[in-house]
């Protein structure tokens, strides 16, 4: 079961791949908790987000989360914490 450190872990590992795709960042430099810090744009935000999707099997821009209420990774951590939460108690039931 993933915890809350390990959802922040993916997501930065995905965010960070994205942004050295992009030749952002450099392999050694830190990645900041405010995405557009980052200089994150509309599609490394779209594509990270399909990839996490992928990552964890849950949308949680589909019913409850709106994105444009996202401004950092923790925000992001925080939907998909809820998100996975939800689908657990739903396969539960």
């Amino acid at each position: 079961m993933l915890n809350s450190r390990n959802v922040r872990e993916v997501i930065e590992q995905e965010l960070r791949d994205l942004l050295l795709e992009a030749d952002v960042i450099g392999e050694s430099d830190a990645i900041d908790d405010d995405l557009f810090q980052n200089d994150v744009n509309s599609m490394m935000l779209a594509r990270l987000l399909i990839q996490l999707e992928a990552e964890f099997g849950v949308d949680p821009f589909e019913s409850q989360a709106d994105i444009a209420d996202i401004r950092t990774i923790t925000d992001l951590a925080r939907v998909y914490e809820q998100a996975l939460d939800g689908a657990v108690v739903g396969a539960g039931a």
